[in-house]
C-alpha cells in the first residue's frame, strides 16, 4: 500500500475521526443509525489517517487517468472549470436580465396612483387592534 495522502491531510483526518467518533459514542438525542453511520465514518477516517492511504483517492486517481491514456488529471479538470465558467457566466446574465426587469416593474408599478379608497384602508387597518377573528 502507497501512501497518497499528505501529512496535513492526515492531520485533518485524524481530527475528523475522532470528532465523529466521539460524537457517535457521547452524541445527544442521536437515532442507532445516526450512531453507527458516525461511528464508521469516524473510524474510516482515523484508519486512512493512521495507514496514510485513501481508497476512495485512489479510485479517483485511476479513475481520471484510466490506463495511461492522452487525458491526464489537469486537462480534465481544466475543461470541467472552462465549462463552469460557461455555465456560471450564462447565469449570471439571466440573472441580471431579471434583475433589470425587475427594477423595470417595480418603477411602472410606482407610477399608478392608490386609489384613497386602498390607501384609507391600509392606514386604518394598521391603527385597528387584532382580534380574535384575525388569529384564527
Amino acid at each position: 500500500m502507497q501512501r497518497n495522502i499528505h501529512p496535513a491531510d492526515r492531520c485533518l483526518r485524524l481530527a475528523a475521526g475522532v470528532a465523529s467518533l466521539s460524537s457517535a459514542v457521547y452524541g445527544r438525542r442521536q437515532s442507532a443509525l445516526t450512531r453507527a453511520l458516525l461511528a464508521g465514518f469516524g473510524a474510516m477516517k482515523i484508519a486512512e489517517a493512521l495507514t496514510g492511504f485513501c481508497p476512495i483517492k485512489s479510485s479517483m486517481e485511476r479513475i481520471g487517468n484510466p490506463g495511461g491514456t492522452s487525458m491526464q488529471a489537469p486537462e480534465w479538470a481544466q475543461q470541467a472549470a472552462e465549462g463552469a465558467k460557461k455555465v456560471a457566466r450564462q447565469a449570471a446574465d439571466k440573472v441580471q436580465n431579471l434583475a433589470q426587469q425587475a427594477v423595470q416593474g417595480a418603477e411602472q408599478a410606482s407610477d399608478i396612483p392608490i386609489p384613497d379608497e386602498v390607501a384609507d384602508f391600509l392606514v386604518d387597518s394598521s391603527k385597528r387592534e387584532t382580534s380574535d377573528e384575525d388569529n384564527a
